[in-house]
C-alpha cells in the first residue's frame, strides 16, 4: 500500500538542483529534470554517502564521495562497470494542488536488505 508523504511545494523544488527533504524519518532527495520529478533515497548504495553532497550534471547524478554516477531517470548505475545491485531505486512522485508527494513505502529497505545480507555473509 502506498504512502504518500508530503516532501516539498512545487516551486520549492528546483530544476536541475538537488533538492534534500526529510520525511518519514528518511533522508530522499527530490530532482527536477526536463520538468519531470524523481525521488530517491539520500545515500548511495556503495557505501550509504549522502547523493545530497554531490552534483548534477544534466540527467547524471554524481555521489561526491567516490563519484560513482547514476542515471536520473532509472537510477541505473552508470559508472564504468554497470552494477545492477548498484542502482538506485527510484521512489514514486506526484504533486497534489501545490505539494510534492513521495511514496515512502518502499523506502529504508534497501539499507536494511544490504545489512542481512552482510549477516548472512559473514554466518
Amino acid at each position: 500500500m502506498a504512502d504518500w508523504r508530503p516532501v516539498a511545494t512545487a516551486p520549492e523544488v528546483h530544476e536541475g538542483r538537488i533538492n534534500k527533504a526529510r520525511v518519514a524519518g528518511l533522508n530522499l532527495i527530490v530532482l527536477k529534470v526536463d520538468e519531470e520529478l524523481l525521488a530517491y533515497e539520500d545515500r548511495c548504495p556503495h557505501e550509504g554517502h549522502p547523493l545530497s553532497l554531490g552534483k548534477l550534471e544534466a540527467d547524471v547524478l554524481i555521489c561526491a564521495k567516490h563519484l560513482w554516477e547514476f542515471e536520473v531517470r532509472t537510477g541505473k548505475h552508470v559508472s564504468r562497470v554497470h552494477r545492477p545491485e548498484c542502482d538506485l531505486r527510484p521512489l514514486a512522485v506526484r504533486v497534489v494542488g501545490e505539494l510534492v508527494e513521495v511514496d515512502v513505502s518502499g523506502a529504508g529497505k534497501a539499507g536494511n536488505e544490504e545489512k542481512d545480507r552482510a549477516a548472512a555473509d559473514q554466518r
